[in-house]
């Protein structure tokens, strides 16, 4: 099936490059704002006295900023930029298995290697094939090493400020597609750095709740190992803890670190012409992917500086947009928490007790402690029971050598 989706998206983008009707350059001229004979000199009523002094807005301004078409950084720079950005993208699959220390699969090994394949492709075609216009090129052409990583950060990113785009058919059906494909990567990308925040989170959880399953059913071992079982009562169980703020409030830390660091440079580098409301009113809309395009970078040294603060300011963006919103979620819960929620709790242990039953053995009172505090679902722990019960056991326990042999593990003897 997979084979068979690669097959037919080959075939409907080959088909659409062939069939795309090529715009000459002079048809493409005249399209363009850069190119329409437009005089800006005022106009002379004969016998009015002399002609006003012209003022010019300063989107007039930016337009006339004009870039060159070879960039002024040496190559051996270009180079070490463009693979510096890559590789903070590219690696991110190699390394979050790292951090978490668990081996790197086959799929992100896949993910990683298509991303590079995306990556370096698309610099070398923005670079050598495809033609791109802007109100800052003197004519159509390929983008420098420089303006192509600012041009991929805009699309990875999603802000599109619109200040580079393809010129003919063929590149703008071309960087369509390749947009989509980037979006694909960048999601896989996404899930990944998701689920790490998801594994730190709950690390961080623990370190505060504890191991509920080891104060539990193993707390003669504890007291052997810890010196100490910590003491937690049944309301702890199950009244939800007020949320803690530190995962907000250190996100929208580094958001406001990034944002200053923004401001700071767009209003002072050399070329730039951006006063610091102007810079301010830029990050915010730029950082929040919006991208409206007012105010953009201008030099070479904005591009580089933008390419790679738009990663990691959009980045620290959305993580305190989800943090807030998981504040929100949890901070609801806390406060519904009422004298009904311990009834309706209460009912729940006596449905798993049984009707009749007066007595709570060590297995129910966990099973309900952990539906209480949401750490499994009931189709989760009756997976778990039903697992056991294919085991066949026998008085209610089972050999370990059974245990091993299911999931295909040789047993070893103890020693």
């Amino acid at each position: 099936m997979n084979y068979f989706l690669i097959v037919a998206v080959s075939t409907i983008l080959a088909t659409s490059l062939a069939l795309a009707e090529p715009i000459s350059k002079t048809g493409l001229i005249q399209h363009t704002l850069r190119g329409t004979p437009i005089s800006t000199a005022p106009r002379v009523t004969p016998g009015s006295g002399p002609p006003p002094k012209p003022s010019y807005s300063r989107r007039g301004e930016v337009a006339t900023v004009f870039w060159p078409d070879q960039s002024h950084v040496p190559v051996i720079l270009q180079t070490v930029f463009a693979c510096a950005w890559i590789m903070v993208l590219g690696s991110l699959p190699f390394i979050i298995p790292l951090i978490d220390k668990q081996t790197v699969t086959k799929t992100q090994k896949i993910v990683g290697a298509a991303m590079l394949t995306v990556l370096f492709g698309g610099v070398y075609l923005f670079t050598h094939i495809i033609l791109f216009e802007s109100v800052h090129f003197k004519e159509t052409r390929p983008l420098t090493i420089v303006e192509c990583i600012y041009f991929m950060s805009q699309v990875i990113t999603t802000v599109g400020y619109g200040d580079i785009v393809p010129a003919k058919v063929r590149g703008q059906v071309f960087v369509g597609l390749y947009v989509l494909g980037a979006l694909f990567i960048i999601a896989m990308l996404v899930s990944d750095v998701t689920n790490h925040v998801a594994k730190v989170a709950q690390k961080y959880r623990e370190s505060l709740v504890g191991n509920l399953a080891q104060s539990v059913l193993d707390s003669h071992r504890s007291k052997m190992t810890m010196g100490r079982v910590r003491s937690t009562s049944v309301h702890d169980l199950i009244a939800p803890g007020k949320p803690s703020m530190q995962p907000l409030m250190v996100s929208l830390a580094c958001f406001a670190v990034i944002d200053i660091c923004w401001i700071i440079f767009f209003s002072n580098y050399p070329g730039e012409q951006k006063t610091m409301f102007q810079a301010a009113y830029m990050s915010v809309i730029t950082l929040s992917t919006v991208g409206l395009g007012a105010f953009t970078p201008l030099t070479e040294g904005g591009m580089i500086f933008g390419a790679f603060f738009m990663l990691f300011g959009s980045a620290a963006l959305v993580s305190s947009v989800s943090n807030f919103c998981t504040l929100v979620v949890k901070m609801n819960e806390y406060e519904r928490f009422s004298h009904d929620s311990k009834k309706q709790a209460t009912q729940h242990l006596k449905d798993i007790v049984g009707q009749g039953g007066n007595q709570v053995n060590k297995m129910q009172f966990f099973e309900w402690s952990v539906l209480s505090q949401k750490l499994m679902t009931q189709q989760q722990i009756e997976g778990v029971l039903g697992a056991f019960e294919n085991l066949e056991p026998v008085n209610g326990v089972v050999d370990l050598k059974t245990v091993e042999a299911s999931m295909g593990v040789p047993h070893e003897s103890a020693r």
